[in-house]
């Protein structure tokens, strides 16, 4: 049976595993997919993790902070004074914002994190910088074609939406 070396197309099917118990529904929780293993295509872990492998196979992978969405930068996270939003918008903890950085004009996505009656705390960082990010992965499927030409792959390691 052929394993995933460098260089194969793959398709993987993953889930975080905190999702696992923060779902009833682990189909709903699983994702798919598809990057050439050892290209900086996904997380380096997750592309060299699938090397041996044969489709069918599943493995457990823990990506340290540093190897996923990176430690929390403190700069990311500011404090907002509350009139700065329009009226309109119904501000709750946990609600992503697009937020338009003055100088610059960058967009820039934060979450709502903290509500105080005169100002609005904001974090910049993603969800899950600075967490330990564990993925339970089954290799679907393995293309040793050198097709060069394929799509970009599809990954989502999401967070709060």
């Amino acid at each position: 049976m052929h394993t995933a070396n460098l260089g194969d197309r793959v398709r993987v099917e993953y889930v975080r595993t905190p999702e696992i118990v923060a779902t009833t529904n682990k189909e709903r929780a699983t994702k798919t997919c598809e990057f050439t293993v050892g290209s900086r295509e996904v997380f380096r872990t997750l592309s060299l993790g699938v090397v041996g492998m044969a489709p069918g196979d599943r493995k457990d992978l823990k990506l340290q902070p540093r190897e996923a969405y990176g430690k929390v930068k403190r700069k990311l996270i500011r404090q907002v004074p509350r009139d700065r939003f329009p009226k309109h918008i119904q501000l709750r903890v946990g609600k992503r914002l697009t937020a338009i950085e003055a100088g610059s004009g960058r967009r820039r996505r934060v979450r709502v994190v903290k509500i105080n009656p005169n100002s609005v705390m904001l974090d910049g960082n993603h969800p899950l910088a600075g967490k330990v990010v564990e993925l339970e992965i089954c290799l679907i499927s393995i293309d040793s074609s050198s097709d060069a030409n394929r799509s970009k792959p599809q990954f989502d390691m999401g967070g709060e939406s």
